[in-house]
C-alpha cells in the first residue's frame, strides 16, 4: 500500500499556452493546500518549471510527492514552453520512493511504468490524451470555469488525497468515483448542451486513467 511519509511536495506548472494555463490554476488550489496542511512545497510554477529547477529540487530535497501538470508523451513529461522535465531515458534516481501524479498526456503508457521499475513508489497518470473541456468565457479566470471543474476538480483530487496520507489506490480510487458521478451529472437531463457533449471526454480520463506500483 503505498503512501508517504515525506513532507516535501513538488508541482510543476507550467502556463504557456490556453491548456497549460487551466492547469496552472487549478494546480494552485493544490498549493494552497499542502500549505495549509504545513508540507514544504517546491512550486515549479510558470518559466520555473523548467529541467535545471526540476533536477535541482529532486537532488536538494527529495521529495515524497511529485505532481505534474502540463504536456507529455508515452515517453516524457514537459514543463514551460514543453522543455523535458523527464523521460525515459534520463529518470532521475531522487525518484526513488515519491507517489507521482502526472496530469500530462499519455504518460501512463511507458513512462509511469520506468519510473516505477526505477524506484518511484506509486505513479498515477493517463494512458491516453488527458482531455478537459473549457468555456471561453473563462479563458482569463480559470478556477471558475464550471465546465472545466467538471474535469478539474476530479483530477486534483489524486494529489490532494495524497496530501491527505491516503495511498495511492485510494487516492487513484477516490478520483475516479468524482468522475463517475461527474459523468451521470453529465449525462442527466439537468447538464447543459455543452456538458453533455462533453461527457465523453471525461469518460475516455477516467477509463485511461492508471495507477502503476
Amino acid at each position: 500500500m503505498a503512501r508517504t511519509n515525506n513532507h516535501t511536495v513538488l508541482i510543476t506548472r507550467p502556463n504557456d499556452d490556453l491548456t497549460t494555463n487551466h492547469l496552472f490554476y487549478w494546480a494552485g488550489l493544490i498549493v494552497s493546500l499542502a500549505k495549509r496542511k504545513g508540507l514544504t512545497v517546491l512550486d515549479l510554477a510558470g518559466k520555473r518549471a523548467n529541467r535545471k529547477n526540476f533536477e535541482s529540487y529532486l537532488r536538494k530535497k527529495s521529495p515524497g510527492i511529485i505532481v505534474f501538470n502540463g504536456h507529455g508523451s508515452p515517453s516524457v513529461i514537459t514543463g514551460h514552453n514543453q522543455e523535458i522535465l523527464v523521460d525515459t531515458k534520463n529518470s532521475s534516481q531522487h525518484l526513488v520512493g515519491a507517489l507521482i501524479y502526472a496530469r500530462s498526456c499519455k504518460a501512463g503508457q511507458v513512462l509511469g511504468k520506468v519510473l516505477v521499475k526505477k524506484g518511484a513508489k506509486a505513479f498515477i497518470g493517463y494512458a491516453r490524451d488527458f482531455v478537459f473541456a473549457c468555456d471561453e468565457k473563462y479563458t482569463t479566470k480559470p478556477i471558475n470555469d464550471p465546465l472545466a471543474k467538471l474535469f478539474l476538480e476530479p483530477s486534483n483530487l489524486v494529489p490532494i488525497a495524497f496530501i491527505k496520507g491516503n495511498t495511492a489506490q485510494q487516492s487513484h480510487n477516490k478520483s475516479k468515483v468524482a468522475m463517475r458521478k461527474n459523468v451521470r451529472y453529465m449525462l442527466s437531463s439537468e447538464a447543459s448542451e455543452k456538458e453533455r457533449s462533453s461527457a465523453v471526454w471525461l469518460w475516455s480520463n477516467y477509463t485511461c486513467q492508471k495507477l502503476i506500483e
